[in-house]
């Protein structure tokens, strides 16, 4: 692990036991973020994006959940902790915002009093030292009337003072590493960019690493430094933003890309979807997980499952196709798929 990295996930699996048999929900998964760098995790729903993000909390329910590889924090492995350790690393070392700050917050208790607790729980502090700390951050999150707020409950603030709420208590033990749960998804536009103004700002001021997780390619192309895309449990391509956006080279990057509206798109024409769905993991094809959806599957697509190569420096991909397609020399042989 570089001394760089914050985390670094390697080679993880995660498999759940269910009444159908064994599935694996992720597979063979690896990635890193640095101090200081945001990582974009992204894919359609059941991508896996979020078990990943479970499964660094250990969230993820031990009786049906098995792991294998492994997660690198701070020299530790977190798949092989036990829970009193695990329970001082997360909320204090991890923190994490999820994308429902209804059911994330306690409607019992004012939102003072659980940030409070959020840090006393890590720490003999104070509560005058607690409150405090509790102003400050809440301050930071530009919030306005933050003594005031700190004195309401959940459900007298909007939705995106919930989730500056959710983003002060994830920050308020100061995190190495942040995780990000798709938490714009439910608010208005101008409160979205507001929250990610103000995760970039953290993510400086603190000096940390973020992982953020979301479907909307939008939002990674603003915040993110680096991306990885998922699809059916495995990372697909990973690569720098800027390479990602300029240069796509696999056939669903490609059509996450093409499915977002622009300012000159037709208001009138349908929005562009990716043909066909998702197979489930309870019957995940043997080659290519995407093959079946893909313009320019073949025969080895389907029988062989790919690797995730090196492209280019800095950019892998998990096809078979990439460089044929990139340059232009690979046939449309599937048509009942269109991915340009």
């Amino acid at each position: 692990m570089s001394a760089s990295h914050v985390i670094d996930v390697r080679n993880l699996r995660t498999h759940f036991h269910t009444e159908k048999g064994r599935v694996t929900a992720v597979d063979d998964v690896s990635f890193h973020v640095d101090r200081n760098e945001i990582l974009g995790v992204v894919g359609e729903s059941g991508c896996g994006k979020s078990v990943t993000s479970e499964a660094i909390m250990q969230l993820l329910n031990p009786d049906i959940t098995d792991f294998e590889g492994e997660i690198v924090f701070g020299g530790e492995n977190l798949l092989t902790l036990g829970e009193d350790r695990l329970s001082r690393i997360r909320g204090k070392d991890i923190s994490m915002i999820f994308q429902d700050t209804t059911s994330s917050l306690n409607p019992l208790y004012t939102v003072g009093d659980q940030i409070i607790e959020a840090l006393q729980a890590h720490g003999r502090v104070s509560r005058k030292a607690a409150a405090e700390a509790a102003l400050k951050v809440v301050s930071a999150t530009g919030i306005p009337s933050p003594e005031k707020r700190l004195k309401e409950y959940p459900h007298e603030l909007s939705g995106g003072m919930r989730q500056r709420i959710m983003i002060a208590m994830a920050l308020v033990c100061e995190p190495r590493l942040l995780i990000a749960d798709e938490p714009t998804t439910a608010l208005d536009v101008t409160t979205q960019a507001q929250i990610l103004d103000l995760i970039t700002q953290m993510k400086r001021d603190f000096d940390m690493g973020v992982i953020f997780i979301t479907h909307d390619m939008g939002v990674v192309a603003e915040i993110c430094d680096r991306v990885a895309v998922m699809y059916l449990g495995q990372v697909i391509e990973d690569s720098t933003v800027e390479s990602l956006f300029e240069a796509p080279l696999h056939p669903y990057t490609k059509g996450l890309m093409q499915a977002m509206p622009t300012i000159e798109s037709d208001p009138q024409a349908d929005l562009y979807t990716i043909k066909g769905k998702v197979p489930s993991l309870s019957d995940v094809p043997k080659g290519c997980r995407f093959a079946a959806r893909c313009p320019f599957s073949t025969e080895k697509c389907v029988a062989q499952p790919p690797t995730l190569d090196v492209a280019t420096k800095g950019h892998k991909v998990r096809c078979w196709h990439w460089q044929a397609i990139a340059d232009g020399s690979a046939c449309k042989v599937n048509a009942g798929a269109e991915v340009g």
